[in-house]
């Protein structure tokens, strides 16, 4: 082979390798009709070298597979591409939490409640009730609607304050305080105002029922004046709330109680209030 051609040639090996070097550490920096001619080059690449050079033909891969990707993640339309990074996940501990949303909405999880928000919120107000229970009291936005996904059914306010209790993996309990909350699921769409509740069975909307709207965030005071109440419905509340089983021992569950609930303390620190106050060790 003639020297200049060889040279020629050897020019045009190190600046290919140049080229896919920059498209395995920075392939959005490649312009599309770049990004193609590679592409089309590369079967030829991985034959000319399949032999002899291996580290080129791991570069050639892994660079088409970057490219790939870079074109994957950037057509237009494209709405399969989600990652994590998509919704911000926030959760309680053993006690309420309060959460202040971009939009002005305020978010009151109950305890071992975990919610994940969109990370645009700005632009689409959607949330995602993973467990347990929580309040929202919705910002008006008559532009961008607030929803609410929970197993296959959805919740759609534009401003309003409800209370939705996650209660397995395919039903859920929605308690509106005020304003009017749209609830879609298989069983089709349901209009609910202040003051009704739902709880759906195999994710259909059941029966609405006429309760005072108060009872959609009782959790929220900072006490709660129990008087005269049976120690067994005293602890299916409990359990309810706080998403736990209890461990009971020998008890007298048909005895009565009066007791003040401080929903600032941890349940452990009310389970010791209730102890003292019973001679039990509910724990």
């Amino acid at each position: 082979m003639p020297r200049k051609s060889r040279q020629k040639k050897e020019s045009h090996k190190k600046h290919s390798d140049e080229e896919w070097e920059q498209a395995w550490n920075k392939p959005e920096a490649i312009g599309m009709q770049k990004k193609q001619l590679l592409l089309n080059n590369i079967n030829d690449r991985i034959d000319n070298r399949r032999r002899g050079k291996k580290r080129l033909l791991f570069i050639a891969l892994s660079a088409a597979a970057a490219i790939l990707v870079a074109v994957f993640i950037k057509i237009p339309g494209n709405k399969q591409h989600i990652t994590a990074a998509t919704w911000q996940e926030l959760a309680s501990a053993d006690s309420s939490k309060k959460i202040q949303l971009e939009d002005g909405s305020v978010v009151w999880l109950a305890p071992y409640s975990s919610l994940k928000v969109y990370c645009d919120f700005l632009k689409q107000r959607s949330t995602v009730l993973s467990k347990g229970t929580a309040f929202f009291n919705v910002a008006k936005n008559a532009q961008h609607p607030f929803t609410i996904d929970i197993n296959r059914q959805r919740i759609t306010v534009i401003g309003t304050a409800f209370t939705i209790r996650k209660l397995d993996t395919v039903d859920l309990q929605l308690t509106v305080k005020e304003g009017r909350v749209a609830l879609k699921n298989p069983g089709g769409n349901q209009l609910l105002t202040a003051g009704q509740q739902i709880i759906t069975a195999q994710a259909i909307t059941g029966h609405v029922q006429t309760i005072n709207p108060a009872s959609a965030d009782w959790w929220l005071q900072q006490q709660i004046r129990l008087k005269n109440i049976s120690l067994k419905e005293l602890l299916d509340r409990i359990e309810t709330y706080y998403q736990v089983k209890l461990t009971q021992g020998d008890i007298n569950s048909k005895i009565k109680v009066t007791l003040t609930w401080d929903m600032n303390l941890s349940l452990k620190e009310n389970l010791t209030v209730l102890n003292t106050l019973t001679g039990y060790n509910i724990h």
